[in-house]
């Protein structure tokens, strides 16, 4: 928040500070009289002494002017930085979605299956089965979408989606002209019944020769439903713009409609409009992909939020404060000792004078100097508790954008070893007596050059014998065991993975990983299964790494319930050790995050703490449990 923010037309948004102003101005006016009646009343006796209060009331009247400016400032920046921060967090983790959807449609527009199709060689009964089976795993999407040449629609898997026979869409012609993928979001006659469909496309050949279009459709409102619920308390709103029009609202349509509204899309920074504090965020983008030029702005309509201080009760730790806050604070220490020294030097004087005028003038100061050094109090009080009530929603913040990033990371994981599981060309090898190695490894080494977040994938028999890897051959002719790996050689469900403990792994240099699994089979039996090796190491740590609060001190961590580091961004800890945590963390079960005050290593930390909650399907609706804590630390 700017220093030299004007700070008069936010004073009304807060009736507590607005309380604190007046008592300050009752108060000064009150001091004032009893000063000019202790002047009347001890003439010259207590000239000096009186003349010296005057100095003490100007100095209390500048600590009102730059008290309660700073309060208002501090309650507008932690307004600021959490509306910031909820419309950062909704437009970055929409695009890491989205980055994930740029890899599907490009893989997937290689299926051999979909090649055949359009080849006229796979029946359209068997590829929209197929395609089902993608959805049921990919849930991210409501359609899929296979044109021809033409433009003509040859097969769509969504029966609630009736496409006319004459629908078109300028996505298909852009995809054939390009060699990458094609992002849209509009209204689309490829699916009439949405207003507007965000669609990944990409063109689909063999052997270099165009066969037709894929296009994928992302359940976007959706998305932005679980995003926007999991972010903003009732009375916070966030909605994306282009600059030129709203392209989604958060919780009512109705703000799209209101005048208010109207010239607000292209809001930059921070903008107050008719009680309404807006403020907007780009994304960081992800791996180079930024989306569409969208724009998130968060906003909260101040004045229709209930206000009120906050109390020492719920805060109990005093936060460090910037040197400006701590002069003002000395300046208010120095105001009721300067009141206290006039009340001592006021009753000598009348002791040793017998001015006896001047004891009810010391009682009434005495007094009034009891009511100011509460006012002062209580407004240092929130100013305080103002910053730590910041702090705080930094840390869980932080700790909850870091579990939701691996949740929603590591459903992809879930996903891809799935789907894979599924490729034809591995059911046929697997179902020979000898089958082809190098043209197994060809194919998980291609997959491995698009999905970068594994260090390996290997294919196992149903002796659990590595038979194919795609980055390191050393393994093939190696057993895999663990009771994941049993699990695998005897599901028969294609919605089951089984996911390896995370520890120490020979297939992952030795150090801790997930490996993720899904069983092949073919002909209703078990044949062998796919594992997955994920580069834990750089992934959890950039997890912590971008979504650690700017500008503070301290680290994060993903922890089990053992207190065991997954991963750490401190500099001295290790990965497998165990951190040496409280009960009230380890156990922790909440669905919200919270926060501790603790003492770790020495050193006092503020630590927000939040459960893996899962994602879609993901730990939700499936087979896999697996408490994960993300903790961020920061010190105060």
């Amino acid at each position: 928040m700017q220093e030299d923010l004007d700070t008069a037309p936010y004073i009304s948004l807060f009736p507590f500070i607005n309380q604190s102003v007046k008592l300050f101005e009752d108060q000064n006016r009150f001091l004032k009289k009893i000063i000019l009646t202790g002047k009347i009343c001890a003439l010259e006796k207590a000239a000096n002494l009186f003349s010296f209060t005057e100095k003490t009331i100007e100095t209390f009247s500048d600590l009102k002017e730059e008290l309660i400016p700073l309060l208002i400032r501090e309650n507008i920046k932690k307004y600021s930085e959490e509306l910031l921060s909820k419309g950062q967090i909704s437009i970055d983790i929409l695009i890491r979605n989205l980055f994930e959807r740029t890899a599907d449609v490009g893989f997937l527009a290689t299926d051999t299956t979909i090649i055949d199709f359009l080849k006229g060689v796979y029946p359209s009964e068997a590829l929209r089965k197929r395609l089902n089976e993608y959805t049921m795993k990919y849930s991210v999407y409501n359609e899929i979408i296979i044109s021809d040449l033409k433009g003509n629609v040859q097969l769509n898997i969504n029966g609630n989606n009736v496409i006319p026979s004459s629908a078109s869409d300028m996505i298909i012609q852009k995809a054939l002209q390009t060699d990458g993928y094609i992002e849209q979001y509009s209204h689309s006659d490829l699916f009439p019944s949405q207003n507007k469909t965000l669609m990944f496309a990409q063109k689909i050949t063999d052997n270099n020769q165009p066969l037709g279009v894929l296009v994928l459709c992302f359940r976007f409102e959706d998305e932005m439903e679980r995003i926007f619920k999991a972010l903003l308390n009732p009375e916070e709103h966030i909605f994306f713009t282009t600059g030129k029009e709203i392209i989604t609202a958060s919780s009512n349509e109705a703000y799209k409609m209101q005048n208010e509204f109207k010239n607000i899309h292209t809001v930059s920074g921070i903008t107050y409009n008719n009680g309404n504090l807006f403020i907007s965020a780009k994304t960081k983008g992800y791996e180079g992909y930024y989306g569409a030029p969208w724009k998130s702005v968060a906003f909260i309509n101040v004045k229709k939020k209930t206000q009120k201080a906050p109390t020492q009760s719920t805060i109990n730790e005093r936060c460090s404060l910037d040197e400006n806050i701590k002069a003002i604070i000395h300046k208010a220490d120095d105001v009721i000792e300067d009141l206290s020294d006039v009340i001592i030097n006021g009753e000598l004087i009348a002791s040793k004078e017998r001015v006896y005028v001047l004891t009810p003038v010391l009682d009434n100061l005495r007094n009034i100097s009891s009511s100011i050094l509460s006012t002062i109090k209580d407004t240092v009080g929130n100013l305080e508790n103002t910053i730590m009530e910041g702090l705080i929603f930094d840390v869980k913040a932080s700790a909850s954008l870091a579990i939701d990033i691996m949740d929603r990371n590591l459903y992809e994981r879930a996903n891809d070893c799935r789907w894979w599981a599924l490729t034809p060309i591995f059911e046929e090898e697997l179902s020979r007596e000898l089958p082809d190695t190098k043209r197994l490894t060809e194919v998980l080494e291609y997959i491995n050059s698009l999905y970068t977040v594994y260090t390996n994938l290997f294919i196992y028999d149903n002796s659990s014998t590595i038979i194919a890897s795609s980055n390191d051959p050393l393994i093939i002719g190696k057993k895999v065991s663990g009771e994941y790996i049993t699990k695998t050689l005897s599901n028969s469900n294609t919605q089951y993975y089984f996911v390896s403990p995370f520890e120490n792994t020979p297939f992952y240099d030795d150090k801790a990983t997930y490996i993720y699994n899904a069983t092949i089979r073919s002909n209703g039996k078990t044949i062998g299964g796919i594992g997955i090796v994920f580069d834990a190491y750089p992934q959890f740590h950039a997890m912590l790494s971008d979504s650690f609060p700017s500008s503070k001190t301290g680290f994060s961590s993903f922890i089990d319930r053992k207190g065991t580091i997954l991963s750490t961004t401190h500099p001295t800890h290790n990965l497998m050790e165990r951190l040496e945590l409280d009960d009230s963390i380890l156990r922790f079960n909440s669905q919200h995050p919270e926060h501790r005050f603790i003492v770790l290593d020495g050193k006092k930390y503020l630590v927000g703490i939040a459960l893996s909650q899962g994602y879609r399907e993901y730990k939700c609706q499936d087979n896999y449990k697996n408490d994960i804590l993300s903790l961020t630390f920061i010190e105060y």
